[in-house]
């Protein structure tokens, strides 16, 4: 009979482990999963939130935060980050997916929603609906942008969104120029939040998320404009399945992505989890009402070069924007016969560019406020003393 037991037992344990998610261990390194003989939609591994709470776990912080519940809030992601910058955009079947340089994209880039507290900062909020990049889009006067979607902005498939009252804040927003689009480095050209009120202003929100079958396609940016933009030609990429998240990789001919299916579990909850104002605490005081991160404690120099390059980003961000509206009215005023008109037109698209350069001023007046804040803090700041081996 103890015989018949312990042969129940090892059959039991021989079934849940193709179900239950096995830790990491200290090295970081996933441990490999046997391949199911019929995988789901294309889909190589089933499991659930819980995974999700592991693998994040030695990449941030997992707060208790109303109403979401578990939020991650991620560490060391550097001066100007925001989500969806470090990486690039990829065409492909399921129209612009985010290709991400972190090690944890895989899952913050293509699962759940991103928000953003003055206290915390960025913080990730988890969902098992996985999407090639759950942002919306704004294009126009010379630039491409795009903005995470909201908490609460819940895509069910098949159905779709089940809201449609998109309010998406302005420091969401990432700008960069049109002929950036494209490149494989996008966050050396993301520009200062400081623009974005003026080129919000100029644009308009687009949601282009939908569902074909059983794919969720976010088509973003028109195909054709963002050839215009970049002057390049568009071609697709190939989109791949791996088997597990360190197979993730990308190349000029194909993306490599580990998208498992997640199921929900209520009752999963992260191994170390801390409250809003433990977290506040924890995190760097100076990030306060901040939307980038705070710049490094020590590194003066670091500092000032990455603050002349908003400078310069923000000016040729300008210039664009300017030769954008003349040209545009350089092509509707070829199309009008009568002078007096025409010189009506001209003198109203004088009068735009001028209020248009008083915005700029004051664009530049609030990138040089905060650089000077963030420069003053830094020097304050003691430098940390470090310890000599063996003391």
């Amino acid at each position: 009979m103890r015989k018949l037991l312990g042969i129940l037992t090892l059959v039991a344990l021989a079934g849940a482990a193709c179900y239950v998610f096995v830790p990491y261990d200290d090295s970081r390194t996933p441990p490999r999963r046997s391949r199911p003989s019929e995988p789901a939609r294309g889909y190589y591994d089933r499991m659930d939130v819980s995974y999700f709470y592991e693998y994040l776990q030695p990449y941030g912080l997992w707060v208790s935060y109303s109403p979401y519940g578990y939020v991650w809030v991620p560490r060391d992601v550097g001066y100007r980050w925001r989500p969806y910058t470090r990486g690039r955009w990829a065409w492909t079947d399921h129209g612009w997916t985010w290709v991400s340089v972190e090690r944890w994209g895989w899952i913050a880039f293509h699962y759940g929603r991103w928000g953003w507290d003055r206290r915390l900062g960025w913080f990730w909020v988890p969902d098992i609906v996985w999407g090639p990049a759950w942002v919306g889009w704004r294009w126009g006067g010379g630039h491409i942008g795009w903005a995470p979607l909201p908490p609460g902005a819940d895509f069910i498939p098949g159905r779709g969104f089940g809201r449609r009252d998109w309010d998406i804040p302005y420091q969401y927003w990432v700008f960069v120029r049109g002929r950036d689009f494209m490149d494989r480095s996008l966050d050396q050209w993301v520009l200062p939040y400081e623009r974005n009120t003026t080129i919000i202003n100029i644009t308009v929100l687009n949601v282009n998320i939908s569902a074909r079958g059983d794919q969720v396609v976010n088509e973003g940016a028109g195909l054709e404009h963002v050839r215009r933009e970049t002057n390049r030609t568009i071609t697709k990429t190939a989109l791949r399945d791996a088997n597990r998240p360190e197979d993730v990789r990308s190349s000029g001919q194909e993306v490599v992505v580990y998208r498992p299916e997640i199921s929900r579990n209520e009752l999963a909850r992260p191994k170390q989890v801390i409250g809003q104002e433990q977290a506040a605490e924890r995190l760097d005081p100076e990030r306060t009402e901040r939307v980038y991160r705070q710049p490094p404690a020590r590194d003066t120099a670091e500092l000032r070069k990455a603050h002349q390059q908003e400078q310069k980003l923000m000016e040729k961000s300008q210039e664009v924007e300017i030769t954008e509206i003349r040209r545009k009215a350089a092509e509707e005023t070829s199309k009008i016969q009568n002078p007096e008109t025409r010189k009506t037109s001209e003198q109203q698209v004088n009068s735009r560019i001028g209020e248009l350069r008083k915005k700029h001023v004051d664009e530049k007046a609030e990138l040089a406020k905060r650089q000077k804040e963030e420069e003053e803090k830094t020097k304050k700041r003691p430098t940390p003393v470090r310890k000599k081996d063996g003391l």
